[in-house]
Parts: structure tokens; C-alpha cells; sequence
């Protein structure tokens, strides 16, 4: 878990940044996003010089769908899971005459050095006819099965799997995960060794209740309807546990499988659940106050409810362990 956090809670504003004209190569997933680059001279500190950055912009019925990527962000250092840093970015000529507010979102991977690998393109190697429209063959223990030995994946996939259950992350498909072949661009040139790396926790949108509209958050007015919205049927990973198992668990049954499986991920997971309300709350409510614009800002209301359902999810994920 991470002390002395600084985060950045102003938007950045990338209108004099260069447009990446090959981003369209790299495109994937249902929401609009760019590409650009930094400057050389960020006057942000969080900004790394003359790197690619995703602006990725909200569902158009959901504006504030944006919010999830920096709140899960932010989270994720609380907590200690590895996820793509992403800020509030800004452009006030994507559209003309509006100010158009988006997650900014750093590039995970050194593309001069590195190569990026697929879950998909892991997915479609080992199972035959895997349907990469759905992903109805995704599954855990064929990528336990393909990480064999590799302690790290394993480790990955706790830290991962606790914090989409945490920010109740639907949508961690086989395009939502990879690994980092980090330098094996140089090999080629004479120069250094492979180090295959598993990709941070990235595209964390799809989460955080961003599909409740702003009027219905006073519908969740009793603990019951909370723990029937923490609980159903779509409260569940995106992958099966097998092939062979066609029932689908609950975030919170899934990872208790894990852990029997694999009782060593453990401490792991009971490390991820050691944050406090204090911490996230800090962390959090500058965001707030960060965009005045009425349609997409984060409200209070909005956050207060986010953080309840992280630590309703925190309660009954412990319960399960019984951590």
C-alpha cells in the first residue's frame, strides 16, 4: 500500500499535444478514445515527456463514465495493484464550441523497446475455436494453465482479480489483459534480455456503478436493495473459472476458488484489503470539485455512493475468505 500519494486534480489540457495519426492500428474496446503525445516539456509533473496517452471519452448517455479510469487509478495505488496512471484531460477543440472532458490515460508499454501480447492472442493459441466476439470460452485455468511456474502471473492475477471485485469490474475480457515482452525489441539490435511482464490492470471503465444515472443513485435506499445490486446475477468476472464449468460465480465465489486452488495468493489478497475509508476518501474527493461542467462532473453524491459499494464489496469479499 502506498503513503504519501500526490495526485494531479486539475485537467490537463491536450490541444497543443500531437495527435497520434496511427493510433487507429491499436483500437479496440466500445468506447471512443485517441491517441497523443505528451511534449518533450510536460509542465505536469505526472505527465512522462513524449509518451503516447489515450484521451478516452465517456459513453455519450453515461458523461461521466470517464471518472471510473481515474478513480480506479487512484484506487489501485491505494491498495497496491499495478494500473495505468490516468489523469483528467481536457480539450476544448475535440468539439467545437464545448469542453470536451475525458480520462487521460498513460501508454503501458515502451513501444521502441517492447511487445505487446494479447490475452486474445493467447486465447485464440490454446483453445480452438475461441470466440473472440464474445469470449464465451474465456476462462482462468487455461491462463493458470499457460503461466505454469511463472509465480508472478499468478501473483498478477490475485492482485487483479481482488481489485476488479473490489470496483466491480465486469468486463476484464481477453482483450482486457496481456503480457509485456519488456525489451525484446532490442534483442534483435544485440542488446538486452526479455523480461515478460504481465499488463497493468487497464480499461477499468466498465465498473464503479457508472451505469447508474444520477437520479436513480437515491433508489439504492436500503441495504437490502445495495446488497441485491453488490450480489446479482451480473455482479460476476468476465471470465469462467474453466471449460469444463459452465456456472457462472459471483466476484466474491470466484476469487474463494482461487484462493482454495492456490492458498498461497492468500496473504496477497488479504494485503489488498488492509486500505481504509480515510485513505480512499483522500485520495477521492479532490476529484470533486476538479470539473464544474453540470453534465459530466463527479458529483458528492455520486461519490459517496462509489465508495460505500467498494467497502460493502470489501465486507462480503472477507466474509467469503473468511479473512
Amino acid at each position: 500500500m502506498s503513503d504519501g500519494l500526490i495526485f494531479n486534480n486539475m485537467p490537463i489540457v491536450i490541444d497543443k499535444w500531437g495527435k497520434d495519426e496511427t493510433y487507429d492500428i491499436y483500437t479496440v474496446g466500445s468506447r471512443v478514445k485517441d491517441a497523443y503525445f505528451s511534449p518533450k516539456e510536460p509542465k505536469d509533473k505526472c505527465i512522462k515527456p513524449d509518451w503516447r496517452y489515450l484521451f478516452k471519452l465517456s459513453r455519450s448517455w453515461c458523461p461521466w463514465q470517464f471518472w471510473g479510469e481515474i478513480i480506479a487509478y487512484r484506487f489501485g495505488c491505494i491498495i497496491g495493484v499495478d494500473v495505468p496512471p490516468a489523469h483528467i484531460g481536457l480539450s476544448k477543440i475535440y468539439e467545437e464550441n464545448v469542453d470536451t472532458y475525458a480520462a487521460l490515460i498513460e501508454w503501458f508499454y515502451d513501444e521502441s523497446k517492447d511487445i505487446y501480447i494479447t490475452g486474445e492472442q493467447i486465447m485464440v493459441g490454446l483453445i480452438e475455436d475461441f470466440d473472440t466476439e464474445k469470449g464465451k470460452k474465456h476462462n482462468l485455468k487455461t491462463i493458470r494453465d499457460f503461466f505454469e511456474g511463472y509465480e508472478k502471473a499468478l501473483n498478477h492475477w490475485a492482485s487483479v482479480l481482488t481489485f476488479d471485485t473490489l470496483i466491480g469490474n465486469t468486463d476484464r475480457h481477453q482483450e482486457n489483459w496481456g503480457i509485456v515482452l519488456k525489451n525484446a525489441k532490442l534483442i534483435s539490435k544485440g542488446g538486452g534480455e526479455i523480461h515478460p511482464t504481465p499488463a497493468p490492470a487497464f480499461d477499468n471503465g466498465t465498473a464503479l456503478c457508472y451505469e447508474i444515472l444520477e437520479d436513480d443513485l437515491d433508489k439504492f435506499d436500503s441495504n437490502k436493495k445495495i446488497e441485491r445490486y453488490l450480489t446479482h446475477r451480473r455482479a460476476r468476472h468476465h471470465m469462467k473459472w474453466s471449460l469444463d464449468e459452465d456456472e457462472q460465480f459471483s466476484f466474491y465465489e470466484f476469487v474463494k476458488k482461487f484462493t482454495i486452488a492456490f492458498p498461497q495468493i492468500r496473504p496477497i489478497i488479504a494485503q489488498h484489503l488492509g486500505f481504509t475509508y480515510r485513505q480512499v476518501e483522500e485520495a477521492l474527493v479532490p476529484l470533486v470539485g476538479a470539473v464544474s461542467d453540470s453534465t459530466c462532473k463527479l458529483t458528492r453524491k455520486r461519490l459517496d455512493f462509489v465508495l460505500k459499494l467498494i467497502f460493502e464489496r470489501k465486507r462480503i469479499l472477507e466474509e467469503t475468505l473468511e479473512l
